[in-house]
């Protein structure tokens, strides 16, 4: 027998010593589990990682199904990734990544608001307990912002969310398809959108203008009309429409009396001699009033097109 095939078989014989070895191992109170540390997040709880890991009593360090482990935790819709670690002799560690929130998602009931996390997966409903003086759209932008989430308003009924599914509805893809087109530094300037429908998405900047966007085409030449105008009419502008970018129509603020918009989805209008109304040239409806956009003025307000 050559000295390579010697070889072969004392690795052969090592490899399975050392398989029996660990099958008994495996099978026997060595390294037995005997305790489990789980370690809570935000919305994932101790109590809850242990229940959901499912450790049968018995189990060893050496024959856990992390996998399995894995997956059972990955039923929880804010558990994004798990990490499980063997800590010899007996202690196991697992621990939880949660879900990036990415949206408030007022429901038609107008009483409720569902959290949308990363990958557009519906996590949980929450409650908005509206006080005088608020509106749910108020509470709802007030949770929205404390977990640095957009705030989405106006869906229709049809959006009916379940805990752990992916949202699939029109206009939440429609929402989804805007933010992925506009460049990142657009995008972060948005607080809210209202969407109705897929073809009637609009938005409100943090400066408290409003854009009618429309239905999710032409995406990047929609951002730069609207930057556009941002920067002729800088502090000047309530509304703009652009659901023809070729053909936009904005409404104008005509008083240097004008304070910052929060980026709210609306309130109630400023004391006013003057009616503001306005109109879009590009075949539209725009909404009334200045208040639309989340800016007060002391004035009526003016509609141009840029044609």
């Amino acid at each position: 027998m050559g000295i390579v095939m010697r070889v072969v078989v004392v690795v052969a014989v090592v490899a399975a010593v050392l398989g029996v070895a660990f099958l008994v191992l495996s099978n026997t109170s060595t390294f037995q589990i005997t305790s489990i540390d789980a370690v809570a997040s935000d919305h994932v709880s101790a109590d809850d990682i242990q229940k959901l890991a499912k450790v049968e009593e018995g189990t060893t360090l050496l024959n856990v199904d992390t996998n399995a482990i894995t997956q059972n935790l990955m039923k929880n819709p804010w558990v994004e990734s798990v990490s499980v670690e063997r800590e010899f002799p007996d202690k196991l560690k697992i621990s939880v990544t949660e879900r990036t929130v990415e949206a408030v998602v007022v429901m038609s009931s107008r009483s409720v608001a569902w959290y949308l996390g990363e990958g557009e997966v519906w996590l949980e409903p929450v409650n908005l307990d509206v006080s005088d003086g608020q509106s749910a759209d108020d509470v709802a932008l007030e949770k929205a912002t404390s977990v640095d989430a957009i705030l989405i308003t106006g869906v229709p009924a049809t959006v009916d969310p379940v805990a752990g599914s992916k949202a699939t509805d029109d206009v939440i893809v429609a929402i989804r398809s805007y933010l992925d087109g506009f460049s990142s530094d657009f995008a972060s300037q948005i607080v809210s959108f209202t969407a109705p429908s897929e073809a009637s998405i609009s938005c409100v900047l943090s400066s408290g203008v409003e854009v009618s966007l429309g239905s999710p085409s032409d995406i990047s030449s929609k951002e730069e009309v609207v930057k556009s105008l941002l920067a002729e009419y800088p502090d000047e502008l309530t509304y703009i429409n652009v659901r023809v970018p070729s053909s936009p129509s904005y409404r104008k603020i005509d008083s240097s009396n004008v304070t910052a918009g929060t980026g709210a989805t609306g309130g109630p209008a400023a004391t006013d001699s003057t009616s503001a109304t306005g109109s879009s040239t590009s075949g539209t409806t725009s909404s009334t009033g200045a208040s639309d956009a989340g800016t007060t003025a002391s004035k009526g307000t003016s509609t141009k097109s840029s044609n």
